[in-house]
């Protein structure tokens, strides 16, 4: 969403007479910037920061509750079933609309120079960047008990926890400000750490001998499924995928660090989003069939700390526990650095307050305002983390109404041929994949709302509420640019 030097001031196009570095750098030039940031990440390192985002291994050690809440031992059909969708579809659907855009904005981006609508884009931009920063918060809040477990330190209330949540978001910050190497070197560590968690939990619910259920366990609903009325709980049952497997643009937001971004960013979300969900499948399904005590389980709050611990003994628990404290906070920083992507995007673009301010890039060539942006909203959202249930699923909601925006304007612009050339695509399948998306984005935002309509749906539309109105404090002369939807430029 490029906008002239003349109208911004903060934005300085290549001139025409400097030749392009690379195939990246001439193609970024094409939809409008100049090569800013450091393109330093392969494929591997493109896969580490949707695999760690999505940190799928530790993610169900925290989240699992939600299933088994919803729909018991029966929740890991829901996991399957809403998962595929999850992946599927949506992730599909994405990955191909990043191929088609490769820039740092991701969603903000794409829904911008397809729709030709500033305002909508801004929105959704505004969306993602809230359950970015909403979830590096959650993500603090529900590891830091166990951190300070290993010190000696109990809570007794949720105002013990902040200085700990509040440590997190500083050393997270600090790494990002570091330079995106030293983001990428922890995020690597972050996949050994997450694939320790799968192969080692595998490993030994596989060898380790402990009682397990048969297979038909796996149909119980824990009573939640009363006079054969299973269909409700089984659908509230699929918000734990929506939690697990989500942030289907965090390699597109990195894009413009990727190397051979067009094809690189999506192959590596696509890789990350299939991982998680084939992994999530076997851990859930291994877990539930390890459960002894079904109903002390279903009244836990850490469910999977208890299955181990009576499965395997609690030397293997503390152990998993852990290392997926480790992938978690690799999880919170790759969180963190996606969300400062989506706001230096719309500084660049003139489209936020204080623009040429918000847009700057440190020697580093990190967007070190836009960093400290993100830092203040993560602990302005720690104040609320006694709310830690709310914050997590209002931002699964945001992800899934940004999600349900971009796939919406992706059909139409499929369907119509406005997409530019992408070397990553589905061929005849692709409609298909983008009116599934379309479907399960609506069903999973609805469900959400659903399940808790004062704090989630009304503090999503007070999210939106806001978001209008911080909108319009942008200058005129920058806001609301009109775009040409076929170059993408003014």
């Amino acid at each position: 969403m490029a906008i002239t030097p003349e109208e911004s001031g903060v934005f300085h196009r290549r001139p025409p007479s400097t030749p392009a570095v690379d195939a990246d750098a001439a193609y970024l030039e094409k939809l409008g910037y100049k090569q800013e940031l450091n393109r330093s990440l392969g494929l591997f390192s493109a896969f580490g920061v949707q695999f760690t985002s999505i940190a799928i291994a530790s993610g169900i050690f925290t989240t699992l509750v939600v299933g088994i809440g919803f729909f018991g031992p029966a929740a890991f059909w829901s996991f399957l079933v809403g998962g595929a969708l999850q992946v599927f579809t949506v992730g599909l659907a994405v990955a191909m609309l990043v191929s088609s855009y490769p820039l740092a904005g991701g969603v903000y981006q794409i829904t911008g120079r397809i729709t030709g609508k500033p305002w909508l884009a801004w929105q959704t931009g505004w969306w993602l960047l809230i359950a970015h920063t909403v979830a590096v918060t959650a993500c603090s809040v529900s590891i830091a008990p166990f951190i300070a477990g290993w010190f000696g330190v109990t809570f007794e209330n949720a105002v013990d926890a902040l200085p700990w949540t509040l440590g997190l978001i500083v050393l997270a910050t600090i790494i990002n400000i570091a330079g995106v190497k030293v983001a990428a070197l922890l995020n690597n560590i972050g996949v050994v750490a997450e694939c320790i968690c799968v192969f080692g939990l595998i490993g030994v619910l596989v060898f380790f001998k402990h009682p397990t259920q048969p297979l038909a366990f796996l149909t119980d609903s824990g009573g939640t499924a009363t006079g054969g009325h299973w269909f409700v709980p089984f659908l509230f049952a699929m918000i734990l995928p929506a939690y697990a497997i989500s942030s289907f643009d965090a390699t597109g937001n990195a894009s413009e660090e990727t190397k051979n971004a067009a094809l690189k960013a999506p192959l590596a979300s696509v890789l990350a989003n299939v991982s998680s969900y084939v992994v999530g499948v076997v851990m859930v399904g291994m877990l539930m069939l390890a459960i002894q005590d079904l109903p002390a389980i279903m009244g836990s709050a850490l469910p999977v700390k208890d299955i181990l611990d009576t499965a395997v003994g609690s030397a293997f628990a503390n152990v998993f526990e852990a290392v997926a404290i480790v992938a978690l906070f690799a999880a919170v920083v790759m969180l963190q650095l996606t969300g400062i992507r989506v706001l230096w995007s719309q500084a660049r673009d003139g489209q936020i307050p204080a623009a040429s301010w918000m847009r700057k890039v440190s020697k580093q060539r990190i967007p070190i305002n836009a960093t400290l942006t993100i830092f203040a909203l993560s602990v302005v959202f720690a104040l609320w983390s006694s709310l830690l249930s709310v914050l997590t699923a209002m931002t699964a909601l945001a992800w899934g109404l940004a999600y349900g925006v971009v796939v919406t304007v992706g059909l139409y612009a499929l369907l119509k041929k406005k997409l530019p050339k992408h070397p990553w695509h589905y061929g005849k399948l692709s409609p298909v994949i983008f009116v599934l998306a379309i479907a399960w984005s609506a069903v999973l935002c609805t469900l959400l709302v659903y399940s808790d309509p004062i704090h989630v749906g009304l503090g999503m539309v007070m999210v939106i509420g806001a978001g209008a109105v911080i909108y319009l404090t942008i200058p005129k002369s920058r806001r609301g640019k009109s775009i040409d939807t076929q170059t993408g430029h003014l």
